[in-house]
Order: structure tokens, then sequence, then C-alpha cells
């Protein structure tokens, strides 16, 4: 756990013109759609190659490249937490306020995003980031390739299987089921915006299809589809 009161810090003799501003977030994202989505939302991003890795130096350097003051980092995967630490240790040394939110999605990350005010104080600004990120719970669908079995039963090649936290939660005999029953789950624990991202190769139909039965059955639900481009799930949702 970092704390950092911004107002304590000294300030730094930077190169005048260095900071062009006094804050940002930066991203880090996989694949071009969702590196579009982020930075229409006003964030910097850094692309990632699909299940690629990123290295401390590539995420200094975005830091640097961000060229704000003060800087939320959002690594949206809990793998690369340590990792981004460690850039935002460098970046501190070098003058530059780096706040890591841990989040370990990129749906965490767009909510975090989307809460996000450059007008609001800056402690407040990162509460509210941080509570919308830890109020998104995420689930996703994958097509199974063999038999296996899994806490909800025996999976069949080509049957679909819904994920949530890292365990199997329900398998269906298709993608369009799928995205009903998992959603219909990550719902019975209440939610206000529903968030869904169509993976490379997904049918904008499937998208469609879920949209149009949510705002059926759970009329009081805001629903939003977009393009994700993820290659390891054909469809990832976010309840918030």
């Amino acid at each position: 756990i970092t704390v950092v009161r911004f107002a304590d810090q000294a300030p730094s003799a930077e190169a005048p013109g260095r900071f062009a501003r006094e804050r940002a977030v930066l991203m880090v994202v996989s694949g071009p759609e969702l590196a579009e989505l982020a930075r229409s939302a006003g964030a910097v991003v850094l692309e990632r190659e699909p299940r690629g890795n990123v290295d401390e130096s590539e995420i200094v350097a975005a830091l640097a490249g961000a060229r704000a003051r003060h800087v939320v980092l959002l690594p949206d995967d809990a793998e690369l937490a340590a990792v981004a630490e460690r850039a935002a240790a460098v970046a501190r040394r070098d003058g530059q306020e780096v706040l890591v939110l841990p989040t370990a999605s990129v749906l965490q990350g767009l909510s975090a995003l989307a809460v996000h005010d450059p007008d609001r104080r800056a402690g407040d600004d990162v509460v509210a980031m941080a509570e919308a990120a830890a109020g998104t719970r995420t689930g996703g669908l994958v097509v199974a390739e063999s038999e296996a079995l899994t806490w909800v039963g025996r999976c069949e090649p080509g049957e679909v299987l819904g994920i949530t936290d890292g365990e199997v939660v329900l398998i269906a005999p298709d993608l369009a089921v799928g995205a009903l029953w998992l959603a219909h789950r990550m719902l019975t624990a209440g939610g206000e915006i529903v968030t869904v991202l169509l993976g490379e190769g997904a049918d904008a139909a499937l998208g469609e299809g879920l949209a149009a039965d949510l705002r059926r059955t759970h009329p009081e639900v805001d629903v939003v589809v977009h393009r994700g481009g993820q290659t390891d799930y054909p469809l990832v949702l976010g309840v918030e």
C-alpha cells in the first residue's frame, strides 16, 4: 500500500515546460479497440500486445510521456501491479507524483476513469476512482476446448463457461445463452451499470441480444456495449 499526500511533496527542480498539465490518468490496455475507448474517455494510454508483457521501462516512459505533474496509474491487470509500483517509484524519484490504483481488469479501469474529474481536489478524485474500481464486479465467457471437470460439473468441448473471480460458475450451450445466464447471475447482488466488451471476432448480435434482454428484465440497469477486441474472452462483463 502506498499513501501519497500531494500537498506534502516538496517542489522539484524540473526543467521549465516539462509538465504540460497538472494531472492525468495513465491506463495500460491491450489492443487498439480498448486503447481508443480509453483515449476517448480522457486517459493517456500505454497499449500492450494481447497477452504480451509490459516491462518497467515502458511504464516509466509512458508516465514521462503523459507530461503531467500528478498521474494516477491504472495497470488493469493484477499481474502488473508490482511492475507498475516499481515504475511509479522511478518516476517519483524524477520529481513526478504517481499513484498506482491496482485495478485488476480493464473494466475496473474504465469504471475508475468514468468518475475521474480533473477539477476535483486530487485526494477526493483518487478516492472516487478507487471506490468506482472496487465496486465493479467482472466476469467473462470462454469456449471449452476439451472435456474438463469444473466446480459446476463436467464440460464438453464447444460448451461455454462463465467465469467470475477466477472460478467457473456456469456451463452454457452457446455464447448467447451464456451471456444471459452470467449477466443475470452477476446482477443478483445488485447493480446500476452493465458494461459489455465484445472480444475479437464476436458477433455484434451477441451484445445487442444481451442488451435487449437486460433492458427488458432489468429496466433499472443501464447497459453499455463496446467492441473490446480482447482475444482471450469472447465476451467480458462488468457490473457496477
